[in-house]
């Protein structure tokens, strides 16, 4: 297909694609969806067949279904492994009553260092130091554990162990 081709096509074809990702919530994994759709379009309509009597909206829906769904299913599977779980309620109302006290609004960045404090607080020193290099400054595990001092396969664990215990906290949240 020319160029010009895939502009009509996804102008006539994007309402359909929104309906299709409408469950995921508005922001960047609703966007992330919807470009896993578009691409999945682009990959399956050559093969589409009119002759086998399906409608090309029904067809690129299969496509789309089974890609969309596989692609949440890998972004869950990491969230779940590389993110920290959302912060128990109270105290979450905890760091918004400080957050004000300090600040008198509501700024994004106090609130996330807040946030990250009261998680680091289920966790040992030497775990919450590994997890902070690892998850918050971005770097490999081998690059933490550099830095650390400690060998690859200590912060490793570490990183398990941290991660355990902070599924277990949110779970009696």
């Amino acid at each position: 297909m020319k160029e010009w081709d895939w502009t009509s096509f996804f102008e006539e074809y994007e309402p359909l694609i929104e309906k299709w990702v409408a469950r995921f919530p508005p922001g960047p994994l609703r966007e992330e969806a919807k470009q896993e759709a578009r691409i999945a379009c682009w990959k399956r309509l050559p093969y589409y067949d009119e002759q086998r009597g399906m409608a090309l909206s029904s067809y690129l829906f299969l496509s789309v279904k089974g890609t969309v769904i596989n692609w949440y299913a890998r972004e869950k599977r990491w969230r779940e492994r590389h993110c920290l779980p959302s912060l128990p309620a109270s105290h979450e109302e905890e760091g918004a009553e400080r957050m004000e006290l300090l600040l008198g609004t509501t700024d994004h960045d106090m609130e996330e260092e807040l946030i990250w404090q009261a998680w680091m607080t289920y966790l040992s020193q030497e775990e919450a130091r590994c997890v902070s290099l690892h998850i918050r400054e971005g770097m490999t595990l081998r690059e933490a554990a550099e830095r650390l001092g400690i060998p690859y396969e200590r912060a490793k664990k570490q990183k398990q162990r941290a991660m355990q215990k902070l599924r277990i906290a949110a779970e009696k949240g």
